[in-house]
């Protein structure tokens, strides 16, 4: 990943108009790989980083909630003002917005480990008296050639873009390495906690040992459910005596059930047959009901039915009387045919009279046509004979025109170049004039240039000289080991002060463990001794006892079983004969009361005293495992407290005379304090001297090289403006020599152009003199278009005629057509009138011998009405025209009538065919009654039904289903059984390892993890410094440093100097950089280096190390710089500027 550039708008003290804008990749900053963010206290420069993580992940180091409640953290007492209600909470990104303004935005643009472009923006905008929500933008920019698109993505996968949560994120690219060296220096109890904040894992130890806790007491639940739920089953267990007299008395009672069943059965099957009885005559009854509904319906459409029968016998004379009326309709259609085709014979013999007077009058306009031709010839061949003149003298005038257009471009290019040489004359005077000058100026400047090299030059000696002379007769070697002595002994010093204070707190320690051992060992005294008073085992087998006996009372099955008791006669079960609860339902309530409240006290005082086993054995472990814990402490104190007095003896052995109180060491330190310091003042300022010498070698060397350069540079300077000045005068006398051929070329051109001017003139005047003629003749028409003209017309007026002759010749003979057509269709009209009165006698004589046949019918069918008379309510008329017309005409759907018909004659037949079989059926059945009654039958069924058993039955099955269920369970539970026994013995083993707290996982976790951050940082360390390398003191979180320029020597990290620790603990800040990025790129690294108190020597180390770690890892680093000589020497810088006592600032970026 790769910040491009960072755009802020009115955050914190940052409030620019417009904004401001930091472009990392153009200016000063591109080009550097290092710089430094400066400015004093206050001034903003924190808020840069504030403003790159809030436009990726909404929130910051100074802000990192991204929206809390109000007043977070705040307590006021009493009501609060209205200013108070509106205040955002302390940890509020939003509170960035600087005061009094309205909106303001952080917009980063980086470059994506996946190769894209992106820009994320983080937006605050302030409304009236509130705050709105932070609004979060996210847009991938792509670059097609010169042109950029944008196009929106989404803001919440930032974290899988750039491959980092948050805090990683903020542990990779920011390195507070000033937390390392507090973490060298801490205690290692206090090492545990530091080593959590700084790699991000807070409480995350303890919540896994509660994790395991909990684990382990849901395990021992488990397993305490299990075993209650094995020894509740038991009780439904039964012995071989039991279960053999069990099963033979089902066997009893199932055979007398089978019996007795037999023998209800044969009893329900005669019942039965009064059953079915019943509904055999409830169904006659309704085919009865439905076959007479059947013959209403058929008689109710009777009506109906004869005007079928007559339309029917009918349908001759219908279809008759429609070809009448069809044959009628076409002779009034043809008639009216023939009166419109007389009308149209008359309209034709007008429309030929008419044309053949249009034909005389075309006639005549052709005669005329042909006079004007025939006048018009000869004109037109006087006016062809002049055209031919004039576009033969064509070629020749043109040619005359290009000649006069020639000569006067000729003459116009003279003008033009004897204008350019008087331009250029002028000109080259002028840039001589100016050349003479300039030669002028640039010897007075050499003169003056090569002055001041020179006087530099000796000034440069002289201040080398100056600072020579400085270190005159100072030997560095001598300093050097000075330094080395001082340091040595103030190291001893505060080492011998380090062992003694260790001895002290060592001794110390080690008598408050042995006084904490005799009061753990009191108390577990006492714990034995309280457990001893424990009666949980009696208290199990009692609860569960009372727990079974009330489940017996209470089920469903047993209450069953107690109502099917008898008082005398003997339980099933338990075989008593006395059964006090059998039927007094209120006393057994009140014993079933008692002993649920009898059970539940139990159960509490078992819960009770198992939480105080729980407690006190918890206790127990607990002081047990702290006792081994201070022993092992005490083991490791009585270690450290030999090897720390094996020390005191090599330093005494070294200074025989050094006090062993701590406070009269202390009194020694300032004193040799103050000698190293000396030591380090006389080499530092020897350093610095002798850098300045080199650094003036330098400007001195550079100062003579500069000089000569100079003599060169202004030879070739002066050269050049001699050779300028020479080509102008040059170029000035070139141009002054072509003027007079120039003039005298344009004089030349100028007279032709007359003389081709005249010519022109001449030749095109007596051109439009024949062109004004031509006009004349013809008023301007061309030759060729008059006579084709003229001749249009003649034969234009000899067509009109031809073709109005050739329309009355076909007028006649389409009149001649209608004529005939008008005769054919006179003779067919009197055919069709014809055929329509034979027609009309055909249906009169239909209709005659239909009426006659029915006189003939009525009078033989008086005397046999049964036969067919009898179905007819109406009695038959005779017929007429009329009669047939309206069967014609109706609009009955006859076809729909004959349908209805059809399905009520079907109905009346199914219907009489069910209510037939219906009681054929029935009198089937009656063959089949039985002996008895219905009402004998019902009390034989009632008798069998008081005999029966069947509740006995239940209640063995009951039994023997228990036992077979208890059988199933045990072996079901079996298992179960012993995964939750193992699942609660590996719980508690776990948890006995780790402790209780977490304490001991968090001691083994953090010293691997430790290991890994140690690997890292020596990876980065080789890259910038190969003296130190950091070694791990076995199974703590302790930090040796191994010394390779002193042959391998193990050093303490208190033994450091300023600028060791600072090597140290950038070299941790940059594994712990390496570890949490997750091996993803990252091109940009901000360390906030916190040495504002470092001494020259050790700060100019510090820059060293930054100085390598740019060149060793390709990264550009920002400093927050806090010291002036930190700024000085990198020189490429973001600087924020205050302005004024206005409480804002400005950026600049320099140089």
């Amino acid at each position: 990943m790769k910040f491009l550039q960072l755009e802020i708008l009115n955050l914190a003290s940052l409030d620019k108009q417009g904004g401001e804008v930091i472009n990392f990749e153009e200016g000063a900053l591109g080009e550097s790989t290092i710089f430094s963010i400066v400015g004093p206290t206050g001034s903003g420069k924190s808020t840069l980083l504030d403003a790159i993580c809030l436009a990726l992940y909404n929130r910051a180091p100074r802000y990192p909630r991204k929206k809390g409640d109000k007043n977070q953290n705040i307590e006021i007492f009493g009501a609060t003002d209205a200013s108070e209600n509106n205040r955002l909470a302390p940890t509020d990104s939003r509170n960035i917005l600087t005061r009094g303004k309205k909106e303001g935005y952080s917009k980063l643009t980086f470059l994506a480990n996946n190769g894209s472009i992106y820009r994320a923006e983080w937006h605050v905008r302030f409304q009236r008296v509130r705050y709105e929500n932070a609004k979060t933008a996210l847009y991938k920019i792509t670059r097609n050639g010169e042109e950029m698109t944008e196009e929106t993505a989404d803001w919440n996968e930032l974290p899988n873009i750039i491959g980092l949560d948050y805090d990683q994120f903020l542990r990779t690219v920011l390195i507070a390495q000033g937390s390392f060296a507090n973490f060298l220096t801490a205690k290692e109890n206090e090492r545990y906690e530091l080593l959590e904040k700084l790699i991000g894992c807070k409480e995350t130890y303890t919540n896994i040992a509660t994790e395991i806790k909990k684990a382990k007491d849901q395990a021992t639940d488990a397993y305490n459910q299990m075993a209650a739920s094995v020894e509740a089953v038991k009780q439904n267990l039964l012995n071989d005596e039991e279960l053999a007299q069990l099963q033979e008395e089902i066997a009893h009672l199932e055979k007398a059930e089978k019996e007795l069943d037999s023998q209800l059965q044969a009893i329900s099957k005669e019942l039965q047959w009064f059953e079915e009885n019943d509904k055999q005559i409830n169904q006659i009854t309704i085919c009865q009901t439905d076959m007479e509904q059947a013959s209403d319906a058929i008689k109710a459409m009777q009506a109906q039915i004869l005007r079928l029968q007559l339309h029917d016998e009918v349908q001759p004379a219908v279809n008759l009387l429609q070809e009448v009326e069809r044959q009628t309709q076409s002779i009034h259609e043809q008639e009216g045919i023939i009166l419109k085709a007389e009308g149209n014979i008359k309209s034709q013999e007008s429309a030929i009279d008419e044309s053949e007077k249009t034909l005389a009058s075309l006639k005549e306009a052709v005669s005329k046509a042909q006079e004007q031709l025939e006048k018009a010839l000869p004109v037109i061949a006087e006016a062809r004979a002049l055209k031919t003149k004039m576009e033969a003298a064509m070629p020749n005038l043109k040619e005359k025109k290009e000649a006069l257009e020639l000569t006067q471009k000729e003459n116009q290019t003279a003008l033009k170049d004897v204008e350019e040489n008087a331009r250029n004359i002028q000109k080259w005077e002028a840039e001589t004039e100016k050349a003479n000058l300039a030669l002028k100026t640039t010897k007075e400047e050499i003169a003056k240039q090569k002055q001041v090299l020179h006087e530099a030059t000796q000034a440069a000696e002289q201040a080398w000289e100056t600072e020579r002379n400085k270190n005159a007769g100072q030997n560095i070697e001598e300093l050097q080991n000075s330094k080395t002595v001082a340091d040595r002994k103030l190291q001893d010093v505060q080492q011998a002060i380090k062992v003694v204070a260790h001895l002290d707190a060592a001794t110390a320690e080690k008598q408050k463990n042995e006084e904490r051992i005799l009061v753990l060992g009191k108390r577990n005294a006492e714990i034995d001794e309280a457990l001893g008073k424990l009666t949980i085992e009696a208290l199990t087998q009692e609860t569960l006892t009372l727990r079974n006996a009330y489940t017996l009372m209470v089920s469903e099955k047993w209450e069953i079983h107690r109502a099917n008791l008898t008082e005398g006669k003997p339980c099933p079960l338990c075989g008593s004969t006395t059964h006090p609860y059998h039927t007094d339902n209120k006393q057994f309530e009140e014993a079933a009361t008692e002993l649920s409240q009898l059970l539940k006290a139990k159960e509490d005082l078992l819960k009770l005293q198992q939480k105080q086993e729980k407690d006190l054995s918890g206790e127990r472990k607990q002081n047990d495992g702290e006792v081994q814990t201070l022993q092992k402490q005490q083991e490791k104190l009585s270690g450290e407290i030999a090897t720390y007095e094996e020390e005191w003896k090599a330093l005494t052995a070294q200074y025989p005379k050094i006090p062993k109180a701590e406070a009269e060491l202390k009194l020694l330190l300032p004193i040799y304090e103050n000698k190293a310091k000396d030591a380090s003042s006389k080499l530092s300022l020897f350093n610095k001297i002798q850098k300045e010498i080199e650094r003036l070698t330098q400007l001195k060397d550079k100062a003579v090289k500069d000089e000569a350069a100079y003599e060169s540079k202004a030879s070739t300077i002066l050269n050049k403006a001699q050779e300028n000045t020479s080509t102008c005068v040059t170029k000035l006398a070139k141009q002054k020599a072509l003027t007079i051929n120039l003039i005298s070329q344009q004089k030349s051109k100028e007279e032709a152009y007359g003389k081709a001017l005249q010519t022109w003139n001449s030749a095109k005047k007596e051109m439009e003199e024949w062109q004004e003629k031509y006009k004349q003749i013809l008023n301007g028409e061309e030759p060729d278009a008059a006579e084709q003209r003229l001749t249009a017309a003649k034969d234009e007026a000899t067509k009109a005629a031809d073709n109005q002759n050739e329309n009355i010749n076909k007028l006649k003979a389409e009149l001649a057509n209608s004529k005939g057509s008008h005769q054919t269709m006179l003779s067919q009209n009197k055919t069709m009138k014809e055929n329509l009165q034979e027609k009309e006698k055909e249906l009169d004589l239909w209709i005659e011998e239909y009426n006659k046949q029915l006189e003939e019918k009525s009078i033989e069918g008086k005397d046999s009405e049964e036969e067919g008379i009898e179905e007819r309510s109406i009695e038959p008329s005779l017929i007429e025209r009329n009669t047939i017309r309206e069967m014609l005409h109706s609009a009955e759907d006859w076809n729909a009538i004959r349908r209805e018909k059809d399905e009520k004659e079907k109905a009346v037949a199914s219907t009489t065919a069910l209510y037939q079989s219906a009681e054929k059926a029935h009198q089937q059945h009656l063959e089949h009654q039985p002996a008895q009654t219905r009402d004998a039958l019902l009390a034989i069924q009632q008798e069998y039904q008081e005999r029966s058993q069947r509740n006995e039955l239940i209640a063995a099955n009951a039994r023997m289903q228990n036992h077979q269920e208890a059988v199933k369970q045990l072996g079901d539970k079996a298992e179960a059984l012993n995964l939750v026994t193992q699942e609660k013995d590996d719980w508690t083993a776990i948890t006995d390892a780790i402790g209780a707290d977490g304490k001991t996982l968090r001691k083994i976790a953090q010293c691997y993890t430790l290991s890994f951050l140690i690997a890292h940082a020596n990876q980065e360390i080789r890259k910038f410094n190969s003296r130190y390398e950091l070694q791990q003191v076995k199974h703590s979180l302790g930090i040796r440093v191994i010394d390779h320029d002193r042959a391998d020597d193990i050093r303490d990290t208190t033994s450091l100097s300023g600028g060791e620790t600072f090597i140290v603990s950038l070299g941790l800040a940059l594994g712990l950089s390496a570890l949490s990025s997750r091996n993803i790129s990252f091109e940009n690294l901000f360390i906030d280096e916190g040495f504002g108190t470092l001494d020259p020597d050790t700060l100019a180390t510090v820059i060293d190390s930054l100085a390598m770690l740019q060149s060793s890892q390709g990264k550009k680093v920002g400093v927050i710089s806090h010291t002036d000589t930190m700024s000085e020497r990198i020189t490429t810088q973001i600087r924020i500027i205050k302005n004024g006592n206005s409480g804002s600032s400005h950026i600049e970026i320099y140089p």
